[in-house]
């Protein structure tokens, strides 16, 4: 049985093969679903809903939900009314 980190091990040795492109297509995917998992995190922290988070930050649960799932695209604005709403702080950090 493959871990996580061992697949993504595959999947980094595979988009370097592939060469720079590749690598920064991976890089844009992983800040992607980081967002995606650190939204999901903080909302099920303070035991909410989808449905509360939007009536706490005037963003849409549809629009929640495609971000949560890694399908959305949410604008800075729609970043921080969600972060506001959680209680939380945007960061952009180093690597």
């Amino acid at each position: 049985m493959t871990t996580f980190e061992e697949f993504h091990a595959e999947v980094v040795a595979e988009a370097e093969a592939e060469g720079p492109e590749a690598v920064a297509h991976l890089h844009r995917l992983e800040d992607h679903y980081r967002l995606a998992s650190d939204l999901i995190g903080c909302r099920l922290a303070l035991h909410m809903t989808q449905q509360q988070l939007a009536a706490a930050s005037g963003i849409r649960q549809s629009e929640i939900s495609r971000i949560e799932s890694g399908h959305g695209n949410p604008t800075l604005k729609t970043i921080s009314a969600l972060a506001r709403a959680l209680g939380a702080e945007m960061h952009i950090a180093s690597p």
